[in-house]
């Protein structure tokens, strides 16, 4: 009797060491970050930090002076250091967007009687300090709020245009304030590259009448013509009547405009100095500015207050890349020497 083959061996499942595992868990992973992600431009649509999708900046209200339970306040407003719009490549709000974003908050808040303007600043852009000073006098024309402004150890040029919508001013001892002028400075090299053997082509659009043109004024590579001299002294006369004319307007009454003039030569003063000539209204001290302000507003028992800003999710994200706030000698040049500029600025550079 035949015995039967035996049966072919059956192949067993070939296994694939987990891969579906692995899958999955990537595409679990790859879920959650966009889930994140999600989150994250929700939060910055809606941000409190102002530069999200259209929040607004939150602070929190830190007592100077004054009991914390006194109902009616007074806000300190600081502009400290070169009045300049925001640094290039950083998150840092510029002078105007932080006044500006400070009295937007002041306006919504019925308890607020009067504003302390504290300002220790060279000055700064012309523009920027321009901003600055309408915003604060709309503000004060809207709300009908006294504004006492306070000098600290600089407030010369933008730093007293600004204060030019203030109702008080009062200086230190110590103060140096005035600068009441414009500049604008550039950088002539044409000789130290002569000596070196190096020139610069330059190769620009031309005047109707096929003359030469002023596309490349203020070059440092080539000595000012008279024709560019006397354009760019045009310009800064302009700019030097608009600031005369806000001095005569802010101090109305005090100094007649002829007067301001005279003083308008670019000279610093002393808070002495100053009061005798009556750029400023009052020699004192932070106690006496508390004063003024509860006097002004009607409001002798207010606190004093100043505004913090309270860290946003962007700044959060931020903060790692940049961690500090630009130095004194940064903003000094980058308002100087990075691209020409009008300035109202007390510099000796």
């Amino acid at each position: 009797m035949l015995t039967p083959p035996p049966p072919p061996p059956v192949a067993s499942p070939v296994r694939k060491g987990g891969f579906p595992w692995l899958a999955a868990l990537m595409f679990l992973l790859l879920m959650g970050s966009m889930v994140v992600n999600l989150v994250l431009l929700v939060a910055l649509a809606g941000d409190g930090g102002g530069s999200g999708l259209g929040g607004s900046t939150r602070y929190q209200e830190m007592l100077v002076d004054g009991e914390s339970r006194a109902d009616d306040k007074i806000v300190m407003l600081s502009v400290k250091g070169v009045i300049m719009d925001g640094v290039d490549g950083t998150a840092r709000p510029g002078t105007f967007d932080s006044i500006r974003s400070q009295l937007r908050k002041i306006k919504k808040d019925d308890t607020v009687k009067a504003i302390l303007l504290s300002v220790n600043s060279p000055g700064g852009g012309v523009t920027e300090s321009d901003r600055i000073y309408n915003e604060l006098k709309l503000f004060r024309e809207e709300t009908g709020l006294p504004i006492v402004a306070l000098f600290g150890d600089v407030s010369a040029s933008g730093g007293y245009y600004i204060s030019m919508a203030s109702d008080h001013i009062i200086a230190h001892p110590t103060t140096v304030t005035g600068s009441i002028g414009v500049i604008s400075q550039f950088f002539q090299v044409s000789e130290l590259m002569g000596k070196l053997g190096v020139d610069v082509e330059t190769i620009k659009s031309l005047r109707s009448d096929s003359s030469e043109s002023f596309k490349d004024i203020g070059s440092p590579y080539r000595p000012m013509t008279p024709a560019e001299r006397k354009l760019l002294q045009g310009l800064i006369s302009e700019m030097w009547e608009r600031f005369v004319s806000v001095v005569a307007e802010g101090r109305k009454g005090k100094i007649p405009e002829q007067r301001v003039r005279e003083l308008a030569d670019g000279r610093v003063f002393t808070g002495p100095q100053a009061l005798e000539v009556k750029l400023v209204d009052q020699i004192g001290y932070q106690e006496d500015a508390f004063a003024k302000c509860r006097e002004l507003g009607k409001a002798p028992q207010a606190k004093v207050v100043r505004y913090k800003k309270e860290p946003s999710l962007t700044d959060l994200l931020t903060m790692s890349a940049h961690p500090a706030p630009p130095s004194l000698e940064e903003m000094l040049r980058e308002v100087t020497f990075d691209s020409p500029r009008f300035l109202y600025l007390w510099t000796s550079r």
